[in-house]
């Protein structure tokens, strides 16, 4: 449980509870807590409860293994089920009292046909099928993978409400806030002793949010450190949205050493950018660099939503996305990874992506379907040139890494790469709104490729230490925010939560 240092006002600890409030319970309070609480629940028996059917455990282990060095001829042979010309791996899961238990029968979702219904409800099949072409180059496979997941009793308007209110509290100080009550100054303290060069309209954006999550924002404050939050030109309607968050590894080594040493060992290992549009202009951007560890996200906001730039200006009268109609996204990204010495550009990298919303739901799909432009260089190790090492390989390094992007954009009967998300809300009271992730792409299996990922994949995926302490990491952010939920529920005991105002 977590102590309070000093009494904030509570109309401030309302405000910045009142995105996951409108989330989970509708803007109610009491429904929100109940449920979030359920969440947490489920969170701690999945650390503390999984159990996994032996068999299935030994086939999801095997998968993993094959896909990490992306050997899709051992991992197409070793899916157990064949279904025409696909080979299939399905598995379940479903909380059963303390425990959370996976396997191969549907029949632990309760449900006929192994759809899932309940909170914590998983549905999972991944498929792989062998392709006819094949050559020096290698093999082709298309891989399937879909999961169905039950998030609870919410709705669709609640999310777009939660995202509203999110934006809100994260660009917009709260009204009052200069005149707050002297126990709030503690928690402007705090802001300012993560990092003193934060300015007074970030840390009045900070400053709430960590009188409401302390918790939270305790252990937020051993990983690293804020650098910006949000800029307001006095003259605008408008905030810039500008979150960058900086990992410190002389903060993080006191209590996650092995992580601290995996983040260092990968060094400049991945630098890259993304911004995303549509046809009203530039939304956002956001950028990640391994050897800074830092990421950031900016954007324009205005009441409560994310406002498009097009030639260099903020559209303020920019129509909002229109209802059950599909809507057309792109996103570009550029990155940048170093391993051993070998430096790989892939650049202009553009990813198609098509949203629908209705009153019930959401949908989306992303479709990758144009080679970038790439680029190797560097010396491997340090001491080799990649022109030398082309010399004993069939086809140089450029041609390798070209090569298996391109079976993967232009592969899958020309649609490349597709990535779907889909939300649907609850049909009956007693019933989950459903997340389905699914995922369409060709794939080349030849030797060079498994070496270069496994390469890739010794820098990237973490020891069995480091493992243990991310989720130890993981469990301890879940037990924060338990703290800080029993907290709110004793505050709001009586009180209707404060409305965020426009």
């Amino acid at each position: 449980m977590t102590c309070w240092a000093a009494a904030v006002p509570p109309e401030l600890v309302d405000r910045s509870w009142s995105p996951p409030v409108a989330l989970t319970g509708q803007g109610h309070p009491a429904v929100a807590i109940r449920q979030m609480r359920d969440m947490a629940e489920l969170n701690r028996t999945l650390f503390q409860g999984l159990e996994f059917h032996q068999q299935t455990q030994g086939f999801v282990d095997e998968m993993w293994d094959n896909l990490e060095d992306f050997n899709l001829t051992r991992f197409h042979k070793m899916l157990p089920e064949q279904e025409g010309p696909w080979r299939q791996l399905r598995f379940y899961g479903a909380r059963q009292g303390n425990h959370y238990r996976v396997g191969p029968d549907a029949s632990i979702l309760g449900q006929a046909g192994g759809e899932p219904a309940r909170l914590g409800d998983l549905a999972a099949r991944v498929q792989a099928r062998k392709l006819e072409q094949s050559g020096i180059i290698g093999t082709h496979y298309m891989l399937h993978s879909s999961l169905q997941l039950g998030v609870g009793d919410i709705r669709w308007p609640s999310v777009e409400q939660a995202t509203q209110a999110m934006l809100q509290v994260a660009t917009r100080e709260p009204p009052g806030i200069a005149g707050a009550s002297s126990g709030l100054r503690t928690y402007r303290n705090k802001a300012s002793q993560m990092n003193p060069d934060l300015g007074a309209e970030d840390i009045d954006i900070i400053a709430p949010l960590w009188a409401s999550f302390p918790a939270m924002w305790e252990l937020l404050s051993r990983l690293g450190t804020i650098e910006d939050v949000v800029y307001h030109d006095l003259k605008q309607p408008y905030r810039q949205l500008k979150i960058t968050f900086v990992l410190q590894p002389e903060r993080m080594r006191r209590h996650y050493p092995e992580i601290v040493d995996h983040i260092e060992n990968m060094n400049r290992l991945f630098r890259g950018t993304l911004s995303l549009s549509d046809p009203r202009g530039e939304l956002l951007t956001a950028e990640l660099d391994s050897r800074s560890m830092r990421g950031s996200f900016q954007a324009f906001v205005g009441d409560g939503r994310i406002l498009p730039v097009k030639g260099n200006q903020v559209v303020l009268d920019a129509p909002p996305i229109p209802r059950d109609q599909p809507w057309n996204f792109t996103a570009h990204m550029n990155s940048t990874m170093t391993i051993l010495g070998v430096v790989t550009h892939i650049e202009n990298a553009r990813a198609r992506i098509q949203f629908k919303a209705t009153d019930t739901g959401a949908g989306a799909v992303a479709q990758m379907a144009e080679v970038p432009d790439v680029r190797v260089q560097g010396n491997a190790l340090g001491l080799f040139p990649t022109s030398m090492i082309d010399v004993v390989m069939p086809k140089n390094l450029h041609e390798i890494i070209e090569e298996f992007i391109a079976v993967a954009c232009r592969g899958n009967d020309g649609k490349g790469v597709l990535l779907g998300l889909g939300f649907e809300q609850p049909v009956a009271p007693d019933q989950s709104a459903i997340l389905t992730l699914k995922s369409e792409m060709e794939g080349l299996d030849n030797f060079f490729i498994r070496i270069g990922m496994g390469i890739v994949n010794d820098r990237v995926l973490p020891s069995e230490a480091t493992t243990q302490e991310l989720n130890r990491l993981i469990f301890d952010a879940q037990e924060a925010f338990a703290a800080d939920l029993d907290w709110f529920e004793k505050t709001t005991r009586g009180r209707s939560l404060a409305v965020v105002a426009p």
